[in-house]
């Protein structure tokens, strides 16, 4: 066995084994999620990084035995982990932990990385196993959500409002919105670069030509969107205004052919969970999010051990 560089003739049989993964339970990891090639290319290109640098796949000479690596923003010191998935036939042989430890690698020496966090099914408890051998631990846990179909509630304006799309001339609104719901930080160039980059779709409220809510979506996969963000002023909160966003904007991508919409949700924040599933989501995995704190000195200590 030999670990590489991904190559572009590797992303049919690596989209095959994400898909295949994620209809599993005892195999469920939360990164990788694509179902085709184009979806695989479409999410490394929608953060600005190139999956031959981030990716490192493993391969003897009957083909691709499994793959792990990271996604991130370009130069960003945080990342996500493609966590290790083994082809079927594969397993067993020790290849998930030998593309975990070269990943590592890849990350403490030539992107920079310092802090890698993994989402994985509660259920793939052989998964799990490896991650916190490898020193991640667990932080906290979330619910992997689907809807499947049509929103379920009514998509129109409340009595009051006005439902619609937003512009760029929305962002700082949207913004202001956005930042009081204490979300990731986003400046205002950010904001409007997401409402004309082709790659998200908004719905906003507005009462008296006021914006008081928008619904955020991701659609760099047509086919199965995200609901990234969800925000409603404070003083019209828990009054269906969000479910009602996040279901017109919904409706307007099943129209034009989404199958499925998918979010994740903390199994805390109960209020948000129970509007969720009045517009038809639901609860498809519950996934531990691990993290850890990569250091360089453990690889090149393991190296010299295995030497």
């Amino acid at each position: 066995m030999q670990i590489r560089a991904f190559r572009a003739e590797d992303a049919p049989t690596l989209a095959q084994l994400a898909s295949t993964c994620s209809r599993g339970e005892s195999d469920f990891v939360l990164n990788p999620l694509w179902q085709t090639e184009a979806e695989l290319f479409a999410e490394f290109e929608r953060f600005g990084i190139l999956p031959e640098q981030h990716l490192l796949v493993a391969f003897d000479r009957e083909g691709v035995l499994g793959m792990a690596g990271f996604l991130r923003h370009p130069g960003a010191s945080a990342a996500a982990l493609f966590c290790p998935i083994v082809s079927p036939g594969s397993r067993g042989r020790g290849v998930g932990g030998e593309l975990l430890r070269s990943v590592q690698r890849l990350a403490t020496e030539k992107l920079g990385i310092e802090l890698a966090f993994a989402g994985i099914g509660t259920r793939n408890r052989g998964g799990y196993s490896l991650l916190t051998s490898h020193g991640f631990r667990p932080v906290r846990q979330h619910f992997w959500m689907r809807c499947d179909l049509e929103p379920a509630v009514a998509h129109t304006s409340p009595e009051g409002f006005e439902i619609g799309p937003a512009g760029p001339d929305d962002a700082e609104a949207i913004l202001e919105i956005y930042s009081a719901c204490g979300f990731e930080a986003r400046d205002a160039t950010a904001m409007r670069s997401v409402l004309v980059d082709g790659r998200h779709a908004h719905a906003v409220s507005r009462r008296d030509g006021r914006i008081v809510g928008f619904a955020e979506l991701e659609t760099h996969w047509p086919q199965r969107v995200w609901v990234a963000y969800v925000g409603v002023a404070p003083e019209l909160r828990d009054r269906g205004l969000g479910s009602t966003l996040v279901a017109w904007a919904l409706q307007r991508q099943f129209e034009s052919g989404a199958r499925t919409a998918m979010l994740m949700l903390s199994p805390a924040n109960r209020t948000a969970l129970r509007a969720y599933e009045k517009v038809g989501f639901r609860r498809a995995r519950l996934v531990d999010v691990l993290e850890k704190r990569l250091d360089p000195t453990e690889d090149r200590l393991e190296s010299i051990e295995n030497d």
